[in-house]
């Protein structure tokens, strides 16, 4: 779980859920990149010392966009940490579900414990 608080998808992969590691860490590093690019366009118009009536809307559109960012970053991050928590319990658990010559449904479950 520590894995995926640092980096994105890092508990998927450890888990090896390697397609999920790809989506999770792929939608960390996009909000991560959008944050990054929005707060260097306010730093800029922060550098402006007299904004004009549309930089000013502007500035307000970037501001609602970096909180809205947060927010995204915020969900993604805790549905990662939670998935790769739920992954980490239940690595090493296998069910197999087969169906027997009767032709009823058989449930086999295993579990493996590395020590």
């Amino acid at each position: 779980m520590l894995l995926t608080t640092l980096i994105p998808g890092g508990g998927q992969f450890y888990t090896e859920r390697y397609f999920k590691g790809i989506i999770v860490g792929g939608a960390q590093s996009y909000i991560i990149y959008r944050g990054i690019q929005t707060q260097l366009r306010l730093n800029d118009l922060d550098r402006e010392l007299n904004l004009s009536p549309i930089e000013e809307e502007e500035k307000q559109t970037l501001l609602d966009q970096r909180r809205e960012i947060a927010w995204w970053m915020a969900l993604v991050w805790t549905i990662g940490i939670l998935d790769a928590y739920v992954d980490a319990q239940l690595y090493g658990f296998e069910s197999d579900l087969t169906i027997d010559k009767t032709g009823s449904p058989k449930v086999e479950l295993s579990l493996k414990i590395h020590y």
